[in-house]
Order: structure tokens, then C-alpha cells, then sequence
């Protein structure tokens, strides 16, 4: 199969057939075969994968495998050429016991995750904890009786130094997270007398702030005392503001020999860490840090290598660590009968009929469904909205404003990519004669100097030396030149990958006239779980309930990772 050939046919990038050459003349290797799966792999990390499994099925790598001019090798004899060749022997390949190919650095990465995980359940607790003491405190800060989700979250970060709390919108996560906190401080109090030190994390600044924001009310239904609230914290920091992130790039001051100063973690919108982040945050936990990982498995992986969430939770049926899972299934945001929960449950559930009955209601306020025709009269909503939002007499709330209506899509380009929306919202709003004097952005890169990171919003002044105004994961926005920002793009309409770790009042999915594998049950789950109070979804049904049945998959080992380790036991 010549990769000059696949690449002419849109089935490979330049970068990798280039890194396939590479490898091959750095390791005296002639074998097309094994240049093959070297390309093949590095296509699959470009979509999101750590590694490319010899046995994948032409459908599952390409949308059109009829365009593929040859069978790919079995994958047995392929196996065997990979093993000979000097590139996995020691060299930049790995080739695993199941026939999963990596670049060696996304098979280091699954394995030092896997082993820090399993060093850290090997350390013995902190403090014990005695009993009278923690039946009567989780009696009070977790009501509801001995067997509630909430309180077996809280006993398993009592118990363990890493675990994982899960649950869809709604479900009080953050709620559970700030009592947890609560049980841990007490604790310290009542064990040394100093209470510990507490850090709140985010992946975008917009998640940490809506994180500090949601414990800041969260602490008003905690029954705790004075002392102990004041010691939850409600600012919460960007994981790479956190780590020190250096201009250079992915290179960060906060490691093992030089570890956050934090006896408590809290890692939210987990969904969003890529593998090469969560590593770092695991070597930079302080050994006898509490880690807890907050997130919602069903959402969208990161956009990076790796679904180290999703992975975490799928590895719960392993022996070792089979108690740090813990869900919440019970939403409190919606109505068990409205609608808007019912189709977020439908999505995540992967219901078609629950899903078409639910588009199909004319009479429901909050879900609306409309053909992709009617999208020129959703475009002028949006441009009412924006017209209010970005008028100079709202520029101090404009914010808040902007949290209470989003238009999503799955595409930056295309006839319905953020790009092509966005201008035709800003056609609609020049045509209306009133002045906005100013564009909302969203930050696409990190700069650690400027403290704004990628997923940040922000708002472009218009003037003789424009200026941003950035929200990022600060309690009170800043005003930066605009010459200064790293690369940024308008933010009229948002992709679904970028509103992720956000929350609107509305949120309008505009969906394209034909199918596509971009489009998944994940995708859709993300966009509608944005909502707040109301769904409008634009786009043909056929195309929506598609979707629904298409799982998102990304081909990774850490679960066999943390499988075969065999910690001594916290």
C-alpha cells in the first residue's frame, strides 16, 4: 500500500508519511509494511488516539474505505514484521503483548500514569480516621442515609489518595466536592490542628471559574462551621497557570522535585485533560496529596491525545481500583418530566425513540427542534443577542450577558463552521445601523506570561489601540492590548469542543444537511448538556438520530495499564 498514494487521496497527512520515512531511514528499515503502520499511527494520534491497534478494520480508520487501493496486511504476519524491525526493539516504536502500536512517548505516558496511580495507592493514609468521629460527620455533611453516592464519594477520599467523582450536569458534583473538602479540613483540624491547603483546578479559565463560582454557593449549603468554611477556597486556577506552564510551551516549573503546595486537589471537567496534561499533574501532586478527579465520562475527550477520563472510569472493574469510581446519576437541575432532561438522559442513553419523540413535541418550551431552512431566522436571534451583549452601555455585564445563549456547531469551516456563522451574524448586526463597538473572542493558545489560556473569553474593544477585556479563571476581568494576546478568533458562534467546561442559559446546535463522522452520540451529549434552561437544535432529524448512534472511540492501553499493576494497598 503506497503511502504517496493514500496521502493523494486525502487518507494521509504529509506529517505522516514524512514521519514514516523518518523512522524508516533512522532504523535501516525497508519494510513498506511496517512504514505503513507508522503513518497509521501517526494519523491516529493527530484524531485523538495514543496508539493504532494492528487490527483495525479499513471502515474504522477511513468514511470511504472503498477508496483505499489495497487490503491493509493481516495483522498477525504485520505483528511479526513490527517485532523483527530495530525500531521497536529499544527504538521510538513500542509494540505491545496486543498488538497496539505507539509512538514511544504516548507508551510511556500510559505507563507512568498507570504506575504513579498504583505507587500512590501502595502510601498508607495520612491520618486514621476514627469512628465515632467520621459516622457522625458524614451523618451530618452527607444526610440521606449510609448508602447515598454522595457519601461513598466522600469515604473513598478518605480512603484512598486519588479517586474519581462522576455524574452528568446537575447531578451536584460540586455540591459533593465542597463537602468533601469540608470532611477533610475538620479532620486535619481535629488531627494537627492546621488545616489543609486546598487548590481548585480547571482545564480552560472559563471551567475554573464557573468552579469557583459553583463552591462559592455550594459552601452556603454546607452544615459545617465558620472555621471551616472560611478554609474552602472559591478562586479557582487554569491546570496550567498551576503547573507553570513556560512560554516554550508544554514544559512546566511544577514537577517532582518541585510539587504544588497543596494537601487537597480538585481536577474539574476531567473529560478535557489530555494524557500528556494529567501526567504532569500526577508527578506534580505532592506524595501525600488527596487527589480527587471530578467529570462527566459521556462528554467529548479531550483534543489532544488520550480520553484519560473515560479510561480512569473504564478501568474500575480492576481489582486495585475498583473503589475510587464513584457516579451520580440523579439530576436536580431539571424536572423529571421536562423535557430538557429527558433529552439530555435520551443522548446519553443513546434512546432513538425517546430521542425522536422528544424533537417531535410542538408544545415543549425548552427543546425545540427546527429544519437546517429555518437557520437564516436563528441566525437573526443570534444577532439580536449579540446586538444587546456588545452594546458599550452592557460592556460591564457583558459576561453574564454572553452566559445566556451560545450557538454551537461540530465544524470551524464549511457552510456551518463557526467561521462562515460567526460572519453572518456580524453581516446582520452592521445591517442593523447600531453601533457594538466591539467582538467577542475566545483565546485559542496558552500564553503563561499574560495568565490567559486556550478557552478563555474575552471581548475586543474597538478603538486607536484596540484592547481586550479577558475573563479568564480571575474573580475580576483584565484589560489587555490586543496587540499582546496570543491567537484568538471570534466567538459569535463557538465549536462544541470549545463551549466545553461552559454553561448558557440557551444553547442553539446547528447541525449540517448530510451526516458525518465527526458527528457522535458524545458530540451531541456535550452541545445539549451546555443547557441550562433551553435547547434549540437546527438541522435534519435524520442527520441528529445518526449521530446518536455513533460512539466517539479513541484506541488507547491505559486500561490495561493500570490492570496489570499490583499496588501493596492503601
Amino acid at each position: 500500500m503506497e503511502l504517496d498514494e493514500l496521502r493523494s487521496l486525502g487518507l494521509l497527512e504529509f506529517l505522516d508519511v514524512e514521519l514514516a520515512r523518518s523512522l524508516s531511514r533512522l532504523g535501516g528499515e525497508a519494510d513498506p509494511n511496517v512504514a505503513l503502520a507508522i503513518a497509521l499511527t501517526s494519523r491516529n494520534v493527530r484524531a485523538g488516539h495514543t496508539c493504532f491497534p494492528l487490527g483495525t478494520a479499513a471502515e474504522e480508520l477511513w468514511p470511504r474505505p472503498s477508496l483505499v487501493p489495497a487490503a491493509l496486511p493481516e495483522p498477525t504476519a504485520w505483528a511479526e514484521n513490527l517485532r523483527a524491525s530495530r525500531l521497536t526493539q529499544g527504538g521510538p516504536l513500542v509494540l505491545d503483548a496486543r498488538n497496539r502500536l505507539y509512538l514511544r512517548r504516548f507508551w510511556k505516558l500510559e505507563s507512568d500514569i498507570a504506575k504513579e496511580l498504583a505507587e500512590r495507592a501502595g502510601r498508607p493514609r495520612r491520618f486514621p480516621d476514627e469512628g465515632p468521629w467520621l459516622a457522625s460527620t458524614l451523618d451530618r455533611l452527607f444526610p440521606g442515609g449510609e448508602n447515598t453516592p454522595q457519601r461513598r464519594a466522600a469515604q473513598n477520599a478518605l480512603e484512598h489518595s486519588v479517586t474519581l467523582l462522576c455524574g452528568g450536569p446537575g447531578t451536584g458534583k460540586t455540591t459533593t466536592v465542597a463537602s468533601i473538602i469540608a470532611m477533610i479540613v475538620e479532620r486535619d483540624l481535629r488531627a494537627t490542628g492546621k488545616a489543609p491547603e486546598v487548590m481548585l483546578l480547571g482545564p480552560t479559565g472559563k471551567a475554573a471559574a464557573r468552579l469557583g463560582q459553583a463552591v462559592l454557593g455550594a459552601k452556603q449549603r454546607i452544615d459545617a462551621s465558620p472555621e471551616v468554611l472560611a478554609c474552602i477556597p472559591t478562586e479557582a486556577s487554569t491546570v496550567h497557570r498551576a503547573l507553570g506552564m513556560h512560554r516554550q510551551g508544554m514544559r512546566f516549573s511544577r514537577n517532582a522535585d518541585e510539587p504544588l503546595q497543596a494537601d487537597v486537589i480538585v481536577l474539574d471537567e476531567a473529560s478535557m485533560i489530555d494524557l500528556a496534561l494529567m501526567r504532569q499533574l500526577l508527578d506534580a501532586t505532592p506524595a501525600g496529596a488527596t487527589l480527587l478527579i471530578v467529570g462527566d465520562p459521556d462528554q467529548l475527550t479531550s483534543v489532544e491525545a488520550g480520553s484519560v477520563l473515560r479510561d480512569l472510569v473504564g478501568a474500575s472493574d480492576q481489582t486495585w481500583w475498583r473503589d475510587r469510581v464513584t457516579y451520580l446519576s440523579k439530576t436536580w437541575r431539571y424536572a423529571e418530566a421536562q423535557p430538557l432532561g429527558r433529552l439530555v438522559r435520551a443522548i446519553r442513553e443513546g434512546s432513538a425513540e425517546a430521542l425522536d419523540a422528544l424533537l417531535s413535541t410542538e408544545d415543549a418550551v425548552d427543546v425545540v427542534w427546527k429544519p437546517l431552512r429555518q437557520l437564516s431566522s436563528e441566525l437573526d436571534r443570534a444577532a439580536t443577542h449579540w446586538g444587546e451583549v456588545l452594546h458599550p452601555s452592557n460592556r460591564e455585564s457583558h459576561f453574564e450577558l454572553r452566559g445566556r445563549y451560545v450557538m454551537l456547531t461540530p465544524f470551524r469551516h464549511g457552510p456551518i463552521g463557526t467561521d462562515r456563522l460567526g460572519a453572518a451574524i456580524r453581516e446582520r448586526l452592521a445591517a442593523s445601523g447600531k453601533g457594538f463597538g466591539g467582538t467577542p473572542i475566545i483565546i485559542e493558545q496558552n500564553s503563561q506570561e499574560l495568565g490567559v489560556f486556550n478557552g478563555d473569553f474575552a471581548i475586543l474593544i474597538d478603538g486607536e489601540t484596540p484592547t481586550a477585556i479577558v475573563q479568564g479563571d480571575s474573580q475580576e476581568p483584565r484589560e489587555i492590548a490586543e496587540a499582546r494576546l496570543p491567537r484568538y478568533a471570534d466567538a459569535f458562534a463557538l465549536s462544541v469542543h470549545k463551549a466545553q467546561g461552559s454553561e448558557f442559559d440557551e444553547v442553539l446546535v446547528v447541525l449540517p444537511e448530510e451526516d458525518a463522522p465527526l458527528l457522535t452520540r458524545e458530540l451531541l451529549y456535550t452541545a445539549v448538556s451546555r443547557a441550562k434552561k433551553r435547547v434549540r437544535i437546527v438541522g435534519p432529524k435524520a442527520v441528529v438520530l445518526a449521530a446518536l448512534g455513533r460512539r466517539a472511540r479513541r484506541d488507547s492501553g491505559l486500561i490495561d495499564a493500570i490492570g496489570e499493576r499490583t499496588p501493596s494497598g492503601d
